[in-house]
């Protein structure tokens, strides 16, 4: 697995795009919906970043679109690992579900929450499910975008 090869932090940040992801302060399962573009190596990829330090929130609450507007209007989610790592370790998902880390030029914490390309949309659903459950905090914007 790819997670094996480096120690990573003990919680990983998901942005809120917008309110579709988010109902009542609950972060919803298809935020973590992964996209049907897999890479070479048979991964399919959704952007995370890892929680080195408070700089990693704010640089991720922070973070723009080409065209200047905020990414993530919403907030964001905070992810225990460890929550990760258990989903990972059930019977099901076992071998399908891990994560890397992989800086970019602006942004050192960058990273991504993986899934093997075979994997059915009803499990990628359920994994989904299981990772919007282990939410352990939001970081929600006071703001026009949550009204």
């Amino acid at each position: 697995m790819i997670m094996v090869s480096m120690k990573f932090p003990t919680n990983c940040i998901k942005g809120i795009p917008n309110s579709d992801f988010i109902k009542e302060g609950i972060v919803l399962p298809h935020l973590f919906y992964f996209s049907e573009q897999a890479r070479d190596d048979d991964w399919k990829e959704q952007s995370i970043n890892w929680k080195d330090n408070e700089n990693a929130i704010k640089l991720t609450m922070e973070q723009r679109k080409e065209d200047g507007e905020l990414q993530f209007k919403i907030g964001v989610a905070i992810i225990p690992r460890d929550e990760i790592d258990r989903l990972s370790r059930l019977p099901t998902v076992n071998g399908v579900l891990s994560y890397e880390r992989k800086p970019l030029n602006d942004n050192p914490y960058h990273g991504n929450l993986l899934l093997k390309n075979n994997v059915s949309t009803i499990l990628m659903k359920a994994i989904a499910a299981g990772l919007a459950l282990a939410v352990a905090e939001n970081r929600l914007r006071q703001s026009e975008y949550l009204l």
